[in-house]
C-alpha cells in the first residue's frame, strides 16, 4: 500500500508544478516558469487563453492570450537565457523575426521595466488586412521578458489601445 501512496504524492506533485506557471485569482492572471521568481501579472477580464508551448525543461514557455471586446491578442514569451542580457537587447532579438521585416512606422521607447517597438505590417503574407504590433521586452533575473500586442484592421488600427493595455503589465 505505501508504493501506491508514494506515487500518488510524486503525480500530485508533478501536477502541482506544471500548473504552478498560470495563477489565477478572481481578478488576476499571473504567468511565469516553473520555479522562477519572475512573474507578469494582468487583469484577467476576458482575457482567454489560446495556446500554451513549452520548451523541453521548462526554461521557456509561451502563453498567447485573445480579447473578442478588444479584438487584440496578446502572448508572453519567458525564456530564462543569456542570449541577451538587457530590456535593449532582447528586444532588437525580438525584432529579428523575419515576420516584422516590412514594418512600417518602426519606433522605439521606453515604458517602465520595458524597452518597446511599435509598428504596423500592411497587408502581411498578401492578406487584405493591416496589424498594429507593439513589441515590449525586459529582462529581469536572468529572464527574458517578450510580450507581444497586436490588433488588426481593414485600415491601420490604432496602436493606443495596445499601449495602453500595456501600462496596466505588472512585472516581478
Amino acid at each position: 500500500m505505501r508504493p501506491v501512496l508514494a506515487l500518488a504524492a510524486l503525480l500530485a506533485s508533478l501536477c502541482g508544478t506544471a500548473a504552478a506557471d498560470v495563477n489565477d485569482v478572481m481578478t488576476e492572471r499571473r504567468l511565469s516558469l516553473p520555479a522562477s521568481p519572475v512573474s507578469l501579472s494582468f487583469a484577467r477580464q476576458d482575457w482567454a487563453l489560446t495556446q500554451e508551448q513549452r520548451r523541453d525543461g521548462d526554461t521557456a514557455v509561451y502563453y498567447l492570450h485573445s480579447s473578442k471586446a478588444r479584438l487584440m491578442f496578446f502572448s508572453v514569451y519567458l525564456d530564462k537565457t543569456d542570449s541577451c542580457a538587457s530590456a535593449a537587447a532582447c528586444l532588437e532579438a525580438s525584432l529579428k523575426n523575419p515576420n516584422y521585416k516590412d514594418a512600417k512606422g518602426l519606433q522605439r521607447s521606453t515604458q517602465g521595466p520595458f524597452r518597446l517597438a511599435t509598428f504596423h505590417l500592411d497587408n502581411p503574407h498578401g492578406t487584405a488586412v493591416k496589424q498594429g504590433h507593439v513589441l515590449a521586452s525586459a529582462y529581469l533575473n536572468g529572464v527574458w521578458v517578450d510580450v507581444h500586442l497586436s490588433n488588426v484592421g481593414q485600415e491601420r488600427p490604432d496602436l493606443a489601445p495596445l499601449l495602453e493595455f500595456l501600462k496596466t503589465l505588472t512585472l516581478q
